[in-house]
């Protein structure tokens, strides 16, 4: 009867002390991502499947047994041979604090989908983050879209393009 109460004790411990806030401070953040992208609306076909690679610097800073990041980031994902886009955006990530770190992001830019055409573009999604002193890796799923603008000159993007994201992360927080 005590061995399984001190066995539960130790087992409720550990599950406390993974849950428990990070002593983590604020500072500069720096993350890459790798993509995979499924086109759900565009020019191009549907369904179609592509790759791509993207970069953020942002400053993280706790608030409570939260940290907020706002953050600047690129990105480039080839979807398929019409639909290339570069991104730049500018947004923040909102997550609990700990080793495992729920995340929600959203961010709005500017993106270029072919050369010379172009979009105002945003994203919304969420992340699980495993968190190590000053490493992080984790996993990411969103939605993208490239708006469709009324401005219907050489610049413009004439069908929205919009995309479901998923990915694997890594990032250092200093």
């Amino acid at each position: 009867m005590r061995r399984n109460l001190f066995l539960i004790s130790v087992i409720t411990g550990f599950g406390v002390v993974g849950f428990v806030p990070s002593t983590a401070r604020a500072g500069l953040s720096l993350g890459a991502d790798m993509n995979v992208g499924v086109v759900t609306t565009g020019s191009g076909p549907l369904g179609d499947v592509g790759s791509g690679l993207g970069g953020r610097i942002g400053y993280r800073a706790n608030l409570g047994p939260f940290t907020i990041t706002p953050e600047l980031g690129g990105s480039y994902l080839r979807l398929n041979a019409i639909e290339t886009p570069m991104r730049g955006v500018a947004g923040a990530r909102l997550s609990l604090r700990g080793m495992v770190q729920p995340t929600i992001f959203a961010h709005y830019g500017i993106a270029i989908v072919q050369q010379d055409v172009r979009g105002p573009t945003y994203d919304l999604g969420g992340a699980i983050d495993l968190s190590a002193a000053i490493v992080r890796v984790g996993v990411h799923a969103g939605y993208v879209a490239v708006q469709s603008t009324s401005d219907r000159g050489t610049y413009s993007v004439y069908t929205p393009l919009e995309w479901v994201e998923l990915g694997l992360h890594a990032g250092l927080g200093f």
